[in-house]
């Protein structure tokens, strides 16, 4: 006879409580938390990604404080309401720092569904530079005056410093928090999941590039700008996507865990 462990009785006691939409939507974001994990060195338990729960757009599920991103699994997700309250019960919690800004960014912005923050060596370094991600590549020019810029004035892991960092990303959907890392929103989580990637490919380049110490070669205005026009657009990604199928077989092979 199985004998039933901890981890199967957490998972039975999530998912009898919440509806079939949100416990996909908790595997899917586990999977991203892993798949981050796997491609960016990211900042132990201090990095995270949100998406709303569907049929519920005053709520969103966040990554619990005491996780690594490699860690997170769909039943230890925790849910927050848009004001930063947990609204369900759970041995887990997420940290001022996570629901403050993920709270702040999808009460203003109710078209954003999902949203990355992350402090990778490539994109605190760009954060870093005074002129911030530079058109040196494809996957940057698909950013090319689409970026918002934070200073590293206020507190943004409380409510009121968030509300600020919400305040200043205004209608733009990818921030730069100088100093501090990068934001990246989407329509959908495997749209901001896809642009973070290559938002973190484009940091990466632009490092290595200025460490080579010679001089760079930028895109110039009209070809970065069709290139942000036709690669950068809001809604081109989905589920359905080529990446995101990619990125979900790579998840479903690797760590099956992910949907526990």
């Amino acid at each position: 006879m199985h004998a039933v462990g901890l981890a199967e009785l957490e998972v039975g006691n999530v998912q009898s409580r919440i509806s079939e939409a949100e416990w996909q939507a908790r595997c899917e974001l586990a999977a991203a938390h892993w798949l981050i994990s796997k491609f960016v060195f990211v900042d132990m338990t201090y990095n995270h990604v949100s998406a709303r729960v569907p049929g519920e757009p005053d709520h969103f599920l966040v990554k619990a404080d005491n996780l690594f991103m490699e860690q997170v699994t769909a039943s230890n997700l925790v849910k927050y309401d848009t004001e930063g309250n947990q609204v369900l019960d759970s041995k887990y919690k997420a940290s001022p720092a996570a629901y403050n800004l993920h709270a702040a960014v999808l009460r203003t912005r109710p078209e954003i569904m999902a949203a990355v923050h992350t402090h990778s060596p490539a994109n605190l370094a760009v954060s870093a530079q005074k002129k911030g991600l530079m058109a040196l590549t494809q996957q940057a020019a698909r950013f090319y005056k689409r970026i918002a810029y934070y200073a590293n004035e206020y507190d943004d892991t409380t409510y009121d410093g968030a509300g600020m960092l919400a305040k200043t990303l205004g209608d733009h959907w990818v921030m730069l928090l100088q100093n501090h890392g990068a934001l990246v929103c989407g329509s959908s989580l495997a749209e901001a999941y896809i642009y973070h990637h290559f938002f973190e490919l484009a940091c990466r380049a632009q490092i290595g590039a200025l460490s080579g110490g010679g001089e760079v070669v930028e895109i110039d205005d009209k070809a970065a700008t069709a290139r942000a026009e036709n690669f950068g657009r809001i809604g081109q990604y989905n589920s359905e996507s080529r990446d995101w199928q990619a990125s979900m077989a790579l998840v479903e092979k690797s760590y099956p865990e992910y949907k526990t």
